[in-house]
């Protein structure tokens, strides 16, 4: 199951790098320190997957944690910047924020 969760983390981040991309490039809506910063945040969570999948340490659980918010955070400054619809993109919020709890717990499962 660790090797599914590891699987699961990396297609995550292949997402997020993806609809980091579009929102720069495509949407035009994310300004450059946003993209540094989405990127940092996907460097993060790449080097806590990594030491994750070598072994468990209780440190990693706070890596994730922090990453999975500021990623969340920072989509969700682009999202409520004008011309945009609040409720959309809080229900988007909210999705990821499931998500990212479900993340939590089954890395913590099958640590």
């Amino acid at each position: 199951m660790k090797i599914i969760m590891i699987a699961y983390m990396g297609i995550y981040l292949i997402v997020t790098i993806l609809a980091t991309a579009y929102s720069y490039f495509q949407t035009k809506r994310m300004n450059r320190f946003c993209l540094f910063l989405s990127l940092s945040i996907c460097l993060l969570l790449l080097v806590v997957l990594f030491f994750y999948s070598q072994g468990y340490h209780p440190l990693q659980m706070l890596g994730f944690a922090l990453g999975f918010t500021l990623i969340s955070s920072l989509f969700l400054y682009n999202g409520t910047r004008e011309g945009t619809q609040f409720m959309y993109t809080f229900l988007f919020s909210t999705g990821r924020f499931l998500l990212h709890l479900q993340f939590l717990i089954l890395l913590y499962i099958f640590r």
